[in-house]
């Protein structure tokens, strides 16, 4: 595992990426159960340090926006200490709050949580634990859930044998700092929402007007920068197969060949850039960052 934080400068926003976890080398078959090392070669244009037949990267991060007077949390990662059923994130003990305040950030400043889907590593840092309760991590923050992602999240059969639902929302619910929206909600201050269904049933990704180019965090439309060149192999945890495809698909067209800036969120190594059209299908061209002091 890794670190690698860094931001950027989009128009007047700047966009910080605070990772949780980076993990190299992680087989291919694990999270693209019909996909193959070749598959990943296939992405000739790819840097090698995202992935080879080996292996690829991944990480777990969250975005956080300066933006327009506010500070903007995107996907607060997994969290410490949530009892979950992948061994990897269970019960996690990881500096990422350490790591949150010494980029200069303030958790009781945070005006706005945005959510592009509820699963578990999208939502742990909501809450901690305070004398034995999950408290909210992000005291004065209206936090954005989709009606419909939190209505499929909240369901007895989402809640079997885990409940990151108990442990990370129902302290936000009950603290009375939810905003439920729809799945194409303008939030104001240049932020919308934007409907990109398959992953999960109310899955967003978020587009932002910063003055300058268009931002847009993918959230788990995809999981890795090969999917440009693959959109048709599915993550192992898409609900609706066809659905993600197109949506990716959509996603990729719409997106290519513009000026608009592209934040990967589990995106390794170089997770903000550009989707350019490539052999018929599309490719990855990353933007560096200035690393973060800490």
């Amino acid at each position: 595992m890794g670190r690698h934080d860094e931001w950027w400068t989009i128009g007047e926003t700047r966009l910080t990426s605070l990772v949780e976890a980076e993990t190299m080398g992680v087989p291919v078959q694990l999270f693209y159960p019909d996909a193959s090392g070749s598959d990943v070669t296939d992405a000739a244009w790819m840097d090698p340090a995202l992935g080879g037949p080996d292996g690829i990267s991944f990480r777990v991060q969250s975005f956080v926006l300066e933006h327009r007077g506010l500070t903007i949390v995107v996907d607060p990662c997994v969290g410490n200490g949530k009892h979950l059923e992948l061994p990897f994130w269970n019960e996690l003990d990881l500096p990422w709050l350490h790591d949150f305040r010494a980029a200069g950030f303030d958790p009781a400043a945070v005006d706005l949580v945005i959510h592009t889907h509820l699963h578990e590593d999208h939502i742990g840092w909501d809450t901690h634990v305070v004398d034995g309760e999950w408290v909210p991590t992000f005291p004065n923050a209206r936090h954005v859930y989709v009606d419909v992602e939190l209505e499929w999240t909240a369901s007895e059969e989402r809640r079997q044998g885990q409940d990151p639902y108990a442990e990370s929302i129902v302290p936000i619910l009950d603290a009375g700092l939810a905003w439920e929206v729809g799945v194409d909600a303008d939030l104001g201050d240049g932020l919308r929402l934007l409907p990109t269904p398959g992953h999960t049933p109310g899955h967003v990704s978020l587009e932002v007007e910063t003055g300058g180019d268009l931002l847009v965090i993918t959230g788990d439309i995809l999981h890795h920068q090969f999917q440009l060149a693959r959109p048709d192999i599915a993550e192992v945890a898409d609900v609706d197969r066809p659905l993600a495809v197109r949506s990716r698909t959509d996603f990729f067209t719409e997106h290519a060949d513009t000026a608009n800036v592209v934040a990967g969120t589990h995106f390794g190594v170089a997770p903000v850039g550009h989707i350019e059209s490539h052999g018929g299908a599309w490719r990855w061209t990353p933007t560096s960052g200035t690393p973060v002091s800490s």
